[in-house]
């Protein structure tokens, strides 16, 4: 009914494309006002979304979600083998097609072979003696969360938090940040959090909020925080986690005008060149749809919105150790292996059913959903495969220099 409505309404209008999508000197300057007007006529993106929303500037209606179909999907009763997840058990959050919330959350299932193969090597070591090279041996074999528990925290860059850093005043966090705070918490792997999570995310983000006001929250943080407290970290190891991924791997990425996204977001386009073949390249540039608002979800959420938890825990194994370079090469690796050719887009779009407006960056992210959901492992070597490829020196280079011609 939505889809007859909008086709046989009378076209409107769209409003002028507000400033920050008018830069000429951006060689997608057109594609985001394209983007802009689409959104004007349809709904916002995320990209658009979060823009208008932390910018104060969000007049549009919410966009009626529209029907997908998950073709993927295993039937019930399948067999699930080893580093395979459905689809369908993808946890549903930021981006993510609504009608997915009602599809049951895969949550971490221990992998007793891991165990054996960690309790092989380690024997009566403790983990914090393992050998560089030992540990990249097991962590290919995915980690035991009682492992990944102490590892993760000696990983953590930032300082150490008490329990008193958890205790905020009310007045101490932003109005907007405590309301936006508080919409989000059942948004957040709604399929596997109960009061008691919701609680401790709750004190988790207030506290970050109050600690930094000029940032206050962005959507996005929810979900970086909710993959610690679904994997048992306690509140304080949380807020440590949540200010060593989003100050040391996703600089600015969050605050209020997503500048460290967007400068991000042209930093990829320029490791893309450097790092992703020709043909990659050629598909990323059919695809038609600026850096920012592609990389948009997987950035701000650090992937957990889009993967299972036991993929998401995976690649931040990665994240955790190696920095930005992984957070750029997990996304390259997604470009590389999932981005579809042209007969292949043609093709899937076709399939769509009636009724939908199919887009390009549907599909694609449909194809690394279903591709990581079949073998996890292809993604994670190729991760860490173009790892040494995009080193920080380079990122730190590109970062910049692309700011020097911003400003």
């Amino acid at each position: 009914a939505t889809h007859q409505a909008r086709s046989t309404a009378p076209p409107q209008k769209p409003p002028a494309a507000p400033a920050l999508y008018s830069c000429t000197q951006r060689p997608c300057a057109q594609a985001h006002v394209r983007i802009w007007q689409r959104e004007a006529m349809t709904g916002p993106s995320l990209f658009g979304k979060l823009l208008k929303r932390r910018m104060g500037a969000s007049n549009s209606p919410e966009r009626t979600p529209r029907k997908r179909t998950n073709r993927s999907r295993a039937p019930s009763g399948a067999a699930v083998l080893p580093g395979q997840i459905h689809e369908a058990e993808a946890p549903h959050g930021l981006g993510r097609p609504a009608q997915d919330a009602k599809l049951a959350e895969k949550m971490f299932v221990e992998d007793e072979a891991a165990h054996e193969r960690w309790q092989a090597v380690l024997g009566n070591r403790s983990v914090s003696k393992l050998s560089a090279d030992e540990l990249r041996g097991l962590e290919d074999t995915n980690m035991p969360l009682k492992h990944r528990h102490a590892l993760w925290k000696s990983w953590f860059t930032a300082p150490n938090i008490g329990p008193a850093d958890l205790e905020v005043d009310e007045a101490a966090v932003p109005e907007d940040a405590a309301a936006s705070i508080d919409a989000d918490l059942e948004r957040t792997r709604p399929q596997s959090f109960g009061p008691t999570e919701r609680a401790a995310l709750r004190r988790v983000l207030r506290a970050y909020a109050a600690g930094n006001p000029a940032v206050g929250y962005c959507q996005g943080m929810n979900n970086i925080a909710g993959v610690f407290i679904a994997l048992g970290f306690d509140e304080a190891s949380t807020l440590r986690g949540c200010y060593t991924l989003l100050h040391g791997c996703c600089p600015g990425y969050h605050d209020r005008d997503l500048a460290g996204l967007r400068l991000d977001a042209q930093v990829l386009e320029e490791l893309v060149v450097r790092a992703l073949p020709e043909e990659t390249r050629l598909r990323l540039e059919a695809l038609d749809l600026p850096m920012e608002v592609l990389v948009s979800e997987h950035f701000l959420t650090l992937a957990s919105s889009s993967l299972p938890l036991s993929a998401t825990a995976r690649l931040w194994d990665i994240i955790l150790q190696e920095g930005s370079p992984a957070v750029f090469a997990s996304f390259l690796a997604l470009l590389h292996l999932y981005l579809p050719d042209d007969k292949t887009m043609a093709a899937e779009l076709k399939l769509a059913c009636e009724g939908e407006e199919p887009e390009r960056v549907d599909v694609f992210r449909s194809r690394s959903r279903q591709g990581i959901a079949q073998d996890v492992e292809v993604w994670l070597r190729e991760v860490r495969r173009l790892v040494p490829l995009v080193p920080h020196k380079t990122i730190n280079q590109l970062r910049f220099n692309l700011a020097g011609k911003k400003a």
